[in-house]
């Protein structure tokens, strides 16, 4: 494998695609006993994750912030306005009153979907202290068993989701596969993978015994082992990067073209073929978006 193939692994692509789909998916054909959203969910995090603490890893264990802030914070702001103005446009009795009112509803602008970029951007707090503690195996051992007892009162939070306000639970289940992919970078380093796997499993066994065998109580591990998966997947193609580009501007846009198809096509398309033509949509969508001199940098 070429340096420039060890530098950008199109088998991340692939996964970064199946997690933006599953994404869609769930939003489309929401349910109480969802699992495959959360997994996608759970890939995702362990993905960025991984990702933003191996950069930095290699800067000296120094998150590169100015891209950061502008890769997230700008994004979130811009689309923030964006769905707070569809919003307003599109509701009963339409009206430009609809500003948050909640301290809470800040973190998530002003559409739920957006919980997920104020989190990883505050998550990334914790990628420098926590790369320089696993210096060693003994600290990562241990940094693996704070990830477990970190996470049990969370998922208890995420347990009583209809009682926590937004995006609390969303944040509560976001934590411990975070953590889990800045852990890997240091337990890929040292060849011990299996400690925060193991924690991650551990706590996955809590969840189910304490959400009565909830159907997201297991997705947090099986996200990461397919994070595992995928990074060691030996896959190329030409069309996974062009792919891997549009997963972000998928994210943003997806709850507009679902807009968009329920008013064209209501409600009676099958969830499956509903899902792939949100997804081609905002695909599409984005990627023409990206050749954009302004729009680009939020999407």
């Amino acid at each position: 494998m070429s340096a420039q193939a060890r530098q950008h692994r199109q088998s991340i692509d692939l996964a970064r695609t199946l997690a933006a789909f599953g994404v869609v998916a769930v939003h489309i054909h929401a349910s109480v006993n969802d699992w495959f959203g959360h997994v996608a969910l759970a890939l995702f995090l362990v993905l960025s994750a991984f990702l933003t603490a191996r950069a930095a890893d290699r800067n000296g264990g120094r998150p590169d912030w100015p891209v950061r802030v502008r890769r997230i914070l700008l994004p979130w702001v811009f689309w923030s306005a964006a769905y707070w103005l569809l919003n307003a446009l599109t509701a009963e009795g339409a009206s430009l009153d609809v500003l948050p009112r909640e301290p809470l509803s800040l973190l998530v602008g002003a559409s739920i979907h957006l919980w997920f970029l104020p989190f990883v951007l505050l998550a990334g707090l914790v990628v420098r202290p926590v790369l320089a503690f696993t210096r060693t195996v003994p600290r990562l051992a241990l940094a693996a068993l704070g990830l477990g007892l970190v996470g049990v009162p969370l998922f208890w939070v995420h347990t009583v989701f209809p009682f926590a306000p937004e995006p609390l639970p969303q944040w509560a289940y976001a934590v411990p596969p975070f953590l889990c992919g800045v852990l890997l970078v240091p337990a890929h380093r040292m060849q011990r993978i299996v400690l925060p796997l193991a924690a991650l499993g551990g706590l996955n066994l809590v969840a189910l015994v304490m959400s009565h065998g909830a159907p997201w109580a297991w997705t947090t591990l099986a996200g990461a082992l397919a994070f595992e998966t995928f990074w060691n997947l030996p896959v190329e193609h030409p069309v996974l990067p062009v792919l891997g580009r549009s997963c972000f501007g998928v994210y943003l846009l997806h709850p507009f073209f679902m807009l968009v198809g329920y008013k064209l096509f209501g409600t009676g398309v099958p969830w499956p073929l509903f899902s792939l033509l949100v997804f081609a949509l905002s695909a599409l969508t984005a990627l023409g978006l990206q050749r954009l001199p302004l729009i680009r940098a939020v999407v």
